[in-house]
């Protein structure tokens, strides 16, 4: 059996709203979570806009801590791709890139390290020098494809990133994404296009009401 990277254990989460000085409820997310993953594995989940899904890959990547359960990361490097990365707007392209490298683990110098890469990558030119808060939803996705693909990763996290850029910018992200697969290099992919589902993954769970529910590929509507 594939080696066990990642686990979720009756994971919940959710947020607080205040309604009154005195009064604020509860809002569930995540409830009652439980996964695996696998080295090699290639999942798809599927859920309306809302249900929480990038909360989910935020608590597999560490990013959040649930409120009760266990994400028990066995050894994994988790990278996160999202078009909601945690760029700051104050900062450059370059130094997005090399802050970005640290917060998924690397040190300062293995970051430094692959800023040429980065950069070649994500084909932004003399844009890194820009302030991220100048880019386009399209050029922060082209930095955080570049920044993720160079970590290394035994877990790819995919949030919705897979159609932005020109024809040439997607059919190379898809091939760095597939090659790290096939490197085995497992991945969880957040996508609304069954077609997509189909085409790079080989299960599928459809998140809703705070949980996950297996699905067949073939119930997909509008796949190959």
């Amino acid at each position: 059996m594939a080696r066990l990277l990642l686990e979720m254990r009756d994971v919940h989460m959710g947020y607080t709203t205040r309604k009154s000085l005195l009064r604020s409820d509860y809002h569930p997310v995540i409830n009652g979570v439980s996964l695996e993953i696998r080295e090699g594995q290639r999942l798809g989940v599927m859920g309306h806009n809302g249900a929480g899904k990038s909360t989910l890959l935020r608590l597999i990547a560490g990013i959040y801590a649930p409120d009760s359960g266990k994400v028990i990361n066995h050894g994994a490097r988790v990278s996160l791709l999202s078009l909601q990365a945690g760029f700051d707007p104050r900062l450059n392209g370059w130094d997005n890139a090399l802050l970005s490298g640290v917060l998924m683990g690397m040190t300062p110098a293995q970051a430094r390290q692959r800023l040429k890469s980065i950069h070649d990558f994500c084909e932004l030119g003399d844009q890194m020098n820009d302030l991220l808060g100048t880019y386009s939803s399209g050029m922060r996705a082209r930095l955080g494809f570049a920044v993720a693909l160079t970590m290394e990763a035994d877990l790819l996290l995919i949030d919705e990133v897979l159609s932005v850029g020109d024809q040439s910018f997607q059919e190379k992200s898809e091939k760095a994404v597939m090659n790290a697969v096939d490197q085995g290099c497992a991945m969880i992919l957040v996508s609304h296009s069954p077609f997509k589902l189909q085409k790079w993954t080989d299960s599928i769970v459809s998140f809703e009401g705070g949980n996950i529910h297996p699905m067949s590929l073939d119930s997909l509507e509008g796949g190959a």
